[in-house]
């Protein structure tokens, strides 16, 4: 799922609590994960937004959205508030004032310590699948009509003409890496990826293809991070040692997970 919002307030530059250090990705691992709490859709309408850590890391917010990002100041937005000791949920009527200027600094378009070490956006037309192609007849299964090798019936190539569209696609690039993908839809800043605090050097992202966190440095060094998976929003704590994410459970579940990393 690739959600929206418009590309022309993509990025700000960022400004982070310092960390200890420059975090050694090539020896990183994930220790203590924990799932601290799940977000059901049936009972909290919308979908993720923001994911933000306190200054003294004690709280992390999650933004709900009901609506589409396109259109954010129509949309029904709810403010949740959960305790990283224990999981206890609060629902706040507004947002908290300290997640702005994080969400501001995790979703910039460059590192808070390297103005050079930053995100390319790339758009382009690309011609995809709107919809399935035709699930009867012959052209589903590879034949022609009347399954003897002849040409596909004029009803079966309209179908899949129509199948196919040129379709904006807005890539972001880091490092020759891929850290976000936005097909027919506008960009979510910090919903793929997430800069580690200033002193930190590193970024967090979810791979395209499988959705696992990885963590890359300013020279381009990267690991996975084992056991992740359909992973959006990753956030790191105020002083660079826990990251949090939403990892998709189903079509309605989303589990706020955190995890030691070093």
């Amino acid at each position: 799922m690739r959600i929206p919002i418009a590309a022309a307030t993509l990025f700000v530059v960022p400004v982070l609590v310092a960390a200890q250090g420059p975090l050694k990705v090539g020896s990183l691992a994930a220790s203590d994960v924990k799932s601290l709490a799940e977000i059901n859709t049936d009972k909290v309408k919308g979908q993720p937004s923001r994911v933000a850590w306190s200054p003294d890391g004690s709280e992390i917010y999650v933004e709900m959205l009901d609506g589409q990002f396109a259109n954010r100041a129509a949309a029904k937005i709810s403010h949740h508030i959960y305790k990283v000791q224990n999981g206890a949920h609060q629902q706040v009527s507004a947002e908290p004032a300290w997640v702005t200027d994080y969400w501001t600094a995790k979703s910039g378009q460059a590192s808070p310590d390297n103005a050079a070490f930053k995100i390319d956006l790339k758009t382009e037309s690309r011609t995809e699948k709107t919809v399935s192609t035709p699930m009867g007849g012959d052209l589903a299964r590879g034949g022609g009509a009347g399954g003897d090798g002849g040409t596909a019936s004029a009803g079966d190539a309209l179908a899949a003409a129509y199948n196919q569209q040129a379709v904006p696609v807005h890539t972001m690039r880091l490092k020759g890496e891929v850290v976000g993908e936005y097909v027919n839809s506008v960009i979510v800043p910090g919903q793929t990826f997430g800069w580690g605090p200033a002193g930190s050097k590193v970024i967090a992202y979810s791979a395209l293809k499988t959705g696992r966190l990885v963590v890359m440095d300013d020279q381009g060094v990267k690991q996975e991070i084992d056991g992740t998976g359909d992973a959006l929003f990753p956030a790191w704590s105020p002083d660079g040692k826990r990251l949090a994410w939403l990892q998709r459970d189903g079509k309605k579940k989303y589990v706020l997970k955190i995890s030691l990393i070093g």
